[in-house]
């Protein structure tokens, strides 16, 4: 703290020093007691406060004071003295002094009190003032009105703001306008200290309208009522809002045109539903949807929705030249002509509708899959009407009937479709009905037909080799066995061919089939081939249980075990192996024996129908067994397969559905 003292007494200056210092520790104190220290005094200003005498040898302490509040009159001055009079205190009072104390041995001690009351008074003040710029600058740069007014009468005041807002110079010309009174609350309006809010649109002087927030309050200052209030220009933000509504509104018209156009099946009902949903969206007198056929170059009028009898029908058709700039359509961009007046040559369809009172015109692309399908096409009797929100509508309609009216064509084209493929279905069926007669009759004929003169020829065939035997040389005798030989196989073969076609005809209804019961019965009635070949089959329990048709598994698993035990080198015992595996959801049985094995570009073949590696003296069969374990395992969701080296043995697997209890 830095104190200025003016008195041209060296021993009162040394009293108020001493007094100071014993009172403040971080003072400092500048002493003044001729003209000279004075002026310097103030042109160093480093003072913050002062404590002048009245009565100097070169002039006055009312002089000292109104100096000091001229040149700076924020800071505090205290005048001390013992040859003032009332007046003078008065006089001083109104210059802007801080305080006024008489000059005594017992008043020196108050001297001390009233340097810190000042000083602290003249900190409040300062920090109030700070705060009371800093939060009118805040209120300027935020565009916040201030303004206090008596009820029922004129303004007091207002801040720059204010008149800002509302587009004014001064005070005066609200004072002048009665159109302002609409801003302030009536006296009756009112009650104290209960806030009033309101939101109103109001005309400025140069015409523009804006939108106003008004918060006022009822107080009372020095007894007399005032209203202190608020205004804030939320134009922006009403607009927000306003804009808000709208696209809520756009929101709403767009989602039921989506419900409305998946409702439709045709692109006519298509069109006239997105024109029913979207004419309420668009300042526009006419909508309509028109396709193209770029290998006719011809428009055809889809739908139309108007007032005002503006002349556009339904199915009305006209050459792709009369209607706009296709080229430019075809590279996706919006046609707009905003006056068709200001046109120096218009499309016969544009003057058409132009002799009708059609001022503005715009051509939305409707394209699907790449390419221009139509048109979306807007008329407005005001020119210019249309805001870029509106642009922005009819692009999204006409996207949206670009993709429905496309996905109509493709229901239409599916349609068309299915019912050619369903005739195809039926024509096939026909055919597949017939052949599979002619499959019966082919099987009758093998069951029977066939059948039966073989079993004329075993029985013949048997009779001569028992009561002619011996009236037979030797070369008749093998020639009768080689024919009663001959006659077996064939009826096997038979039997085989049967029972593979039964497999692609017949229905194979699938159960649970326990696998331990099913392999032990196949072996028992195996008995007989195993023990001529003194076979060995061990069967690796358990045995998963599996989904299919149990006769169909019986035959498969039967031929399977007979190629084992068949299928072996000369003077080797057969060895066959059974165990199942867990796959994923299903089993998978497993048959390995220790034959000769069958090398790998076989390993496919070997299922084929009448597919023999081997002669019918070496190992004796129809060719037909693998081929009947394929199919039937194929009918029954299954899967086939083998895995082999020559010399090494085969493993043989099937796999059927699991069986989950």
């Amino acid at each position: 703290m830095h104190i200025l003292i003016i008195d041209d007494d060296s021993n009162d200056r040394f009293m108020i020093i001493r007094e100071m210092r014993r009172e403040f520790s971080d003072v400092q104190v500048e002493e003044v007691g001729e003209p000279e220290e004075f002026e310097q005094a103030l042109a160093a200003g480093q003072f913050d406060l002062t404590i002048t005498d009245y009565q100097l040898r070169w002039t006055t302490g009312l002089e000292i004071l109104r100096t000091l509040k001229k040149r700076f009159p924020d800071r505090p001055v205290i005048m001390f003295t013992n040859t003032g009079t009332q007046e003078i205190a008065v006089e001083a009072m109104k210059s802007g002094l801080d305080d006024y104390i008489l000059k005594s041995s017992k008043h020196l001690v108050r001297l001390s009190t009233s340097v810190r009351s000042v000083l602290e008074r003249n900190e409040t003040r300062r920090r109030a003032s700070f705060y009371e710029n800093r939060l009118q600058s805040l209120l300027n740069q935020l565009n916040v009105g201030v303004f206090r007014a008596i009820p029922d009468g004129g303004l007091l005041e207002v801040n720059s703001a204010f008149l800002r807002v509302l587009g004014l110079n001064s005070l005066e010309e609200i004072r002048s306008n009665s159109n302002f009174d609409a801003i302030f609350s009536k006296a009756g309006d009112l009650t104290p200290q209960h806030r009033r809010e309101r939101e109103l649109k109001f005309r400025r002087a140069d015409g523009s309208l804006i939108w106003l927030a008004v918060n006022e309050t009822l107080n009372t200052t020095n007894g007399e009522a005032v209203i202190d209030g608020l205004i804030e220009d939320i134009t922006g933000r009403k607009r927000a809002e306003e804009s808000l509504k709208r696209y809520a509104t756009r929101l709403r018209t767009l989602q039921e045109l989506d419900r409305s156009i998946l409702r439709a099946i045709l692109p006519t009902e298509i069109a006239e539903a997105a024109l029913a949903a979207t004419y309420p969206l668009l300042p526009c007198q006419i909508l309509d949807v028109t396709l193209f056929d770029l290998e006719t170059q011809q428009a055809t009028v889809l739908a139309v929705l108007s007032n005002d009898g503006i002349d556009l029908s339904v199915g009305e058709t006209f050459p792709l030249s009369d209607f706009c700039n296709i080229e430019t359509l075809q590279q996706n961009q919006a046609l707009l002509i905003e006056n068709l007046a200001e046109q120096p040559r218009l499309y016969l369809l544009q003057q058409r509708l132009f002799d009708q009172g059609i001022h503005l015109i715009m051509n939305v692309p409707v394209i699907a899959q790449g390419q221009l399908i139509g048109s979306f096409n807007l008329g407005a009797i005001q020119p210019r009407s249309l805001t870029d929100e509106d642009m922005d509508n009819a692009y999204e309609v006409a996207n949206q009937l670009a993709i429905a009216i496309e996905q109509s064509r493709m229901r239409e084209e599916l349609h068309r479709y299915t019912e050619q493929l369903e005739q195809l279905v039926s024509n096939r069926t026909q055919q597949l009905e017939e052949a599979n007669s002619a499959l019966e009759a082919f099987a009758y004929s093998i069951s029977h037909d066939l059948q039966e003169p073989l079993r004329a020829m075993r029985g013949f065939a048997s009779i001569l080799l028992e009561e002619y035997d011996t009236a037979l040389n030797s070369v008749g005798q093998d020639l009768l066995h080689r024919l009663a030989s001959s006659v077996e196989r064939m009826d096997n073969l038979l039997v085989d061919l049967l029972a593979y076609s039964r497999l692609s005809r017949v229905d194979l209804p699938l159960q649970p089939i326990n696998l331990k019961l099913l392999v032990r019965q196949v072996l028992t009635q195996l008995e007989p081939s195993l023990q001529e070949k003194q076979a060995r089959v061990t069967v690796v329990e358990p045995l998963l249980e599996v989904v299919g048709n149990y006769r169909t598994v019986e035959q498969v698993i039967t031929n399977l075990l007979t190629n084992s035990i068949k299928f072996v080198a000369a003077g080797v015992q057969p060895q066959v192996r059974l165990w199942t595996q867990r796959r994923d959801r299903s089993v998978r049985l497993w048959v390995e024996d220790n034959g000769i094995g069958i090398q790998p570009q076989h390993l496919e073949r070997i299922f084929g129908v009448f597919e023999r590696l081997h002669s019918i003296e070496a190992y004796p069969g129809t060719g037909i067994g693998l081929a009947i374990v394929r199919k039937g395992i194929e009918r029954m969701g299954g899967q086939v397969g083998v895995e082999s080296e020559v010399g090494q043995g085969s493993r043989f697997w099937i796999e059927l559905p699991e069986f989950f209890k």
